[in-house]
Formats: structure tokens, C-alpha cells, sequence
């Protein structure tokens, strides 16, 4: 080891030859970075990866300088996901130790991958965004995000977390179970991990109970080779309830019988002749008809052979249809929050014109629900002069679809956005409905508030 003062090389001494310094003390430091790293390897070998982090933690609070343990944490932290975290450990690393040859190899990987970065930071960006949602009570809208965050990064721990916690509030224990079990799989010991697990289970056992007691109400006995179910009522319930109605079965029986007598004997007769001889007609069309949509049917389905035919091997397709069919059964069931999220996962370019149509119908219908309500609670908020929730409102519909209304949300954004005082963000918005509409009225009046604010649409943007 180096003395800690004057860098000579000390073997086992407990004083420096060199300057004459006590490094017992220093000594006892080292050793206690290095027993932590050991300890941070063998929990993550084993994929205690919460346990990892604290304990490489530790190990650079008493070394900072200890390159093996922030190396290792940062591979860790890129394990569940918090790419941005093991980028920085290996920055720290590269800047400690010139020379480090892992940590140079842990940036070149990522940096020289094509897309690499640009996909860490649409995940970073998506993921921010669905905790804007959840703060705003939006919680389709967050759980559809974070489907496009675990799609991109599958092993992103908090975003499985979150999204398990969602399913929580919405009641879906099932789906936030299986989000959990992937959360568990990459780590295994993950505190909020434990804690979400045992209060789904709590739940799915009361729901289990509930559903016990509502059996119980019920008796089972065998007729023959059938199970007959009938409430679980006992000999005087049924004897109370027989005495009130025998009366009325009687009455009923009377009445039935002089209906019979007098209307329907009378018309049996000839209706018998009349749905005989129309009973026959019938059976003659059905023969007549069953070849004939035979030959339709062998023809269909050579056409959709055919058309099959062309999906050969695209797994990604027939992924697509599927979730195609699932959004339509929930758009028909008028559940938009779910069709929004079935949708989401459909790849248009690989549907034909009649999917695509169907998909731009059921995308549209979707969203539209969803940013409308925000259109209209913005407005109410930009009437009240609560610019501050508006500019969040018009934030929210231009992050899914800036063009929206034509561009009015945009401008209502920047509208905010000059009245809270943030000029650029502003001039960015306003400059941004030219672009779109350049023609239009709103297009004028972002021209006039541009001049307003001594600048214009020709002028460079400041840059964020």
C-alpha cells in the first residue's frame, strides 16, 4: 500500500520509513473498503442486487478511490436499470484511475452500440413522464409509458415497481403480481419489491376468502349423474316461503287454464298446418343455401391463406393482429384506457389497409377521451388564471400529440408559458405553431405575441 501522505510503498509497517506518519489507522480504512466489496460481490453473484449496492456503498465511503468496487456498482446499477447512475460510477471510475481498463470498456460497450444512448434517454425522458402522471392522478396514461419504458429497458426494476403499484390501486393483483415476480427475478431481495408482494398477497387472500364465504351460502348434492346447486336455506325457510306462495300458484293455475280454453285451443289447429307446410320451405332454402356457403367458405379461406402466406416467420405481425384484436374487444367494450394500451404495442407498418384503418379508428378513439379531458380542464384553468396546473394540462396533451386541435393546445402552452414568465420556453411553443400551421389565425397571434416580446419567428432559439 502507498502512504496517504507522502505516496512511498509501505509493506506491512505501521509507520511510513519515508515521512514518519501513523498508517494503522489508514490501513484498518483499506481493509474495511475491501471486506465490503467482498461482501458486495458475493450478494451480487447471487443477485441480492439491494443488498450490492449498500454494501458497495459502503465500501466507497471509506475509499472513494477504491475503482474495483465503483466499477462493480455501476455494473449493478445497469442491471436494474439505472443506466444513468452506472454511467456516472463509471465516469468517476475513468477520472480516478486514468488507466482503468473496465470502466473504459463499460463506456466504450454502450457508447459504440448504434442507438444505445438515444434509447437510454427516450427511457430516462418516458419514464419522468409517467411520474407526472401518477402525480396527477392520470393513471392510464402512466401505465401505458411505462409499458413503452419495459418494453425498451425489460429490466428496469423501478419501472417494474411502479407499474406493479398502479396495477395495486386499480385492483388488478394479478398483473401487479406477475410485474413483481419480474422485478424479483433481477433482484431478488429488493425491499419494495417484498413489501408490494405481501401486500398483493393479502389482497388476493381476502378476495379468496370473499369468494369462500359467497360458495358457502350455496348446498351441492347429486341427482343421478347431475350436481345439483341450491341455496343453503333450511326445511322451515322453505316451508314459510312455500305457505305464502301456494295461494298465488293456484290463482295462476286457474287463470292458465281458462286462457288455454278459450284462446289457444282454438288457433292450434290451424297454426299447426300453417308452420308445417312454412317449415318445409325453410328446410328446402337451408339445403339450397348450405353448398352454396360451403363453396364462400372454401374460397375464404384460400384467401386467407394466401394472405397468411405473406407473415410467414414475422413474429412481430402476428404479435401486432393480436394486439390489434385485443384493442378492438376493449374499443367495443368501450374501454378506452385498455384499447390505449393494447394499441400502443401494434406495429402499423406491418398491418394491411383495412388493419391500419381499423388501428388509426381505434388509436384515435383512444386518445381522444383521454386529451379532451385535459383540453377542457386546462381551458377551466386557464379561465381561472391557474396557469401554473394549465401549463402541467397543455404539457400533457403536446408530449402525446403536439398537434393537437389543430395546434391550440401548443399555443395555450406557450400562452401559460408567457404568463408564468418562462420567455424561452414561450418563443419555443409559439415558434412551434408557426411551423405548423404558418397560415392560420393562431399563427398570426403567435407572429403578435413573438413581437410582443421583442424577437421573431426568424430568430434563433435560445438554446435550454
Amino acid at each position: 500500500m502507498e502512504c496517504y501522505i507522502c505516496g512511498t510503498i509501505v509493506d506491512k509497517e505501521n509507520v511510513c520509513p519515508h515521512c514518519g506518519a501513523n498508517i494503522k489507522a489508514y490501513r484498518s480504512i483499506l481493509m474495511a473498503s475491501e471486506s465490503y466489496y467482498n461482501e458486495g460481490l458475493k450478494q451480487a453473484q447471487v443477485r441480492d442486487l439491494s443488498g450490492a449496492i449498500e454494501s458497495l456503498g459502503q465500501a466507497l465511503q471509506y475509499n472513494k478511490y477504491n475503482t474495483k468496487a465503483r466499477n462493480l456498482l455501476g455494473l449493478v446499477y445497469f442491471e436494474i436499470g439505472e443506466t444513468v447512475m452506472a454511467l456516472s460510477e463509471w465516469v468517476i471510475s475513468k477520472n480516478l484511475e486514468t488507466d482503468n481498463e473496465l470502466a473504459d470498456k463499460y463506456l466504450n460497450e454502450i457508447q459504440n452500440t448504434p442507438g444505445m444512448l438515444e434509447k437510454l434517454n427516450q427511457t430516462t425522458k418516458k419514464y419522468n413522464q409517467a411520474l407526472l402522471y401518477c402525480r396527477q392522478g392520470s393513471r392510464d396514461l402512466a401505465s401505458i409509458q411505462l409499458r413503452k419504458v419495459l418494453n425498451m429497458n425489460p429490466k428496469f426494476v423501478a419501472g417494474h415497481q411502479l407499474l406493479a403499484l398502479l396495477c395495486i390501486q386499480e385492483g388488478k393483483y394479478n398483473e401487479a403480481r406477475k410485474e413483481l415476480s419480474a422485478a424479483g427475478k433481477i433482484d431478488v431481495r429488493n425491499t419494495i419489491t417484498l413489501r408490494y408482494n405481501r401486500e398483493v398477497r393479502e389482497r388476493l387472500k381476502e378476495q379468496n376468502q370473499n369468494k369462500k364465504k359467497k360458495k358457502d351460502d350455496l348446498v351441492a348434492f347429486q341427482d343421478g349423474n347431475d350436481t345439483v346447486v341450491m341455496p343453503n336455506v333450511t326445511f322451515m325457510d322453505m316451508l314459510d316461503a312455500s305457505r305464502a306462495s301456494i295461494f298465488n300458484i293456484l290463482a295462476g293455475l286457474g287463470i292458465g287454464l281458462l286462457i288455454c280454453f278459450f284462446l289457444i285451443v282454438p288457433t292450434v289447429k290451424q297454426n299447426a298446418t300453417e308452420k308445417a307446410a312454412q317449415s318445409l320451405v325453410d328446410t328446402n332454402e337451408e339445403l339450397s343455401n348450405s353448398s352454396t356457403n360451403v363453396s364462400q367458405l372454401k374460397k375464404k379461406v384460400k384467401s386467407l391463406e394466401k394472405e397468411l402466406e405473406q407473415y410467414t416467420g414475422k413474429a412481430d405481425a402476428v404479435n401486432s393482429y393480436e394486439q390489434l384484436m385485443a384493442a378492438k374487444e376493449a374499443y367495443d367494450a368501450n374501454d378506452l384506457a385498455t384499447a390505449a394500451t393494447a394499441i400502443d404495442q401494434v406495429n402499423r407498418d406491418l398491418l394491411s389497409d383495412k388493419g391500419k384503418a381499423q388501428y388509426d379508428v381505434i388509436h384515435e378513439a383512444a386518445y381522444a377521451q383521454i386529451l379532451g379531458e385535459y383540453f377542457n380542464t386546462g381551458n377551466q384553468q386557464m379561465a381561472a388564471q391557474d396557469y401554473e396546473n394549465a401549463l402541467t394540462s397543455f404539457s400533457s396533451i403536446t408530449a402525446i400529440n403536439e398537434d393537437y386541435n389543430e395546434g391550440q393546445a401548443l399555443f395555450n402552452q406557450g400562452e401559460c408559458q408567457w404568463k408564468l414568465s418562462k420567455r424561452d420556453d414561450a418563443i419555443q411553443s409559439y415558434k412551434k405553431v408557426i411551423e405548423l400551421h404558418p397560415d392560420s389565425e393562431l399563427a398570426n397571434q403567435a407572429r403578435t405575441r413573438l413581437t410582443e416580446m421583442g424577437t421573431s419567428e426568424d430568430t434563433p432559439t435560445p438554446q435550454q
